[in-house]
């Protein structure tokens, strides 16, 4: 304890004597604000006891006590009369009276202790401290601007990779229409769709996917956003010679042997869950972990596989292949486009979400 307390005195000092200075000085110069300033401050502190990071914090609050004692719109007026080279033209272009615009001169003049502009035949002409001031200026507006107007993502311009993931039965209805939207030749987009698995909410949560797409289970965590982007109904596919009619019954489909999916391992799928709750279930033959897996396994067998309607053209594609109607005890979800409260007003995120919202419309109609 005693080899901190010279550290703590010295931050007191610091600080009280950065509040004298404060009262008693002129507002700091831009090259002062950007580190560049020829003023030299002279601190009663032993910095030898003012060290590490309570140096650090001295530091940066001398330059917030300096910044607060600048008024920023001096240099936007400034850099508009040095454009225009009048006051009246510099008025008009920042929507100011020219006496306003003229006391604005007037301040920076005082601030920074010189003219800045001078008048001449042709207008404002600009000092050396001004021409120094604007050069400066050049390089900082640019920057100051980007951080408060609103940034619009340009996909032809900004390269970008999203990582997505989703049950592959989503992800095979869903991704054909979202690539014929974002996969466009001028777009520098990259799409890292990774396979679905336990702990997506945790990737979300440390930023290791962009966007999830689930069932609608009420399981999802509060804290995270999401939006309902088209409705799934169960359907059942059979190899094309099975004996199966246009429909199944529940006892029909209770009797026979399936070919069953579950996406994630030792996590019961939706069907079984739904057979569950009013105390039935189904005879699995077979499990696999992939829709498609199991849609190539189907031809050559009497299974029944049961799987979502957005898969209903993969199934009506294939000349082996050919589906019937699910027993209406099983019912319908919708499915989710999840991500992130960190991302939602991000432009580039907000750019994704349009593109897969515009792609389910397509499931929707």
């Amino acid at each position: 304890m005693a080899s901190s307390a010279p550290a703590m005195r010295g931050q007191r000092v610091g600080r009280e004597y950065l509040d004298e200075w404060g009262a008693h000085h002129e507002p700091a110069s831009l090259e002062s604000v950007i580190a560049t300033s020829s003023h030299k401050v002279s601190l009663p502190i032993d910095m030898h006891i003012v060290h590490g990071r309570h140096y650090g914090m001295l530091m940066c609050n001398m330059r917030l006590q300096a910044l607060r004692q600048v008024d920023l719109n001096l240099f936007v007026t400034f850099a508009v009369i040095a454009e225009e080279k009048s006051i009246t033209a510099a008025a008009a272009k920042l929507h100011l009276s020219q006496p306003a615009v003229s006391r604005a001169l007037k301040r920076a003049r005082l601030m920074f202790q010189d003219d800045l502009l001078v008048r001449s035949p042709n207008g404002f002409e600009l000092t050396l401290r001004g021409r120094k001031l604007l050069d400066e200026l050049n390089q900082l507006l640019p920057n100051m601007e980007r951080l408060v107007v609103p940034n619009v993502f340009n996909p032809a311009r900004e390269p970008n990779t999203f990582r997505l993931s989703g049950p592959d039965n989503v992800c095979s209805a869903l991704l054909p229409h979202v690539l014929r939207n974002s996969m466009k030749p001028e777009f520098v987009i990259c799409l890292d769709v990774l396979s679905w698995q336990l702990g997506t909410a945790d990737m979300l949560e440390h930023g290791q996917l962009d966007m999830a797409f689930q069932i609608d289970d009420g399981l999802l965590p509060s804290h995270l956003l999401s939006e309902r982007l088209y409705r799934e109904e169960w359907i059942c596919a059979v190899a094309r010679d099975s004996g199966f009619g246009d429909r199944l019954t529940l006892q029909q489909y209770l009797k026979a042997e399936h070919l069953v999916v579950s996406t994630l391992s030792n996590v019961q799928n939706i069907p079984d869950k739904q057979l569950a709750a009013i105390g039935k279930k189904r005879k699995s033959r077979i499990r696999l972990s992939y829709f498609n897996v199991a849609l190539h396994c189907l031809p050559t067998s009497s299974l029944v596989l049961t799987l979502t309607s957005g898969m209903r053209s993969i199934v009506k594609s294939n000349p082996h292949l050919r589906f019937v109607r699910a027993p209406s005890e099983l019912q319908g979800f919708h499915i989710l486009m999840v991500w992130h409260p960190r991302v939602n007003t991000d432009p580039r995120h907000e750019w994704l979400r349009g593109i897969v919202r515009t792609a389910a419309e397509s499931l929707r109609s």
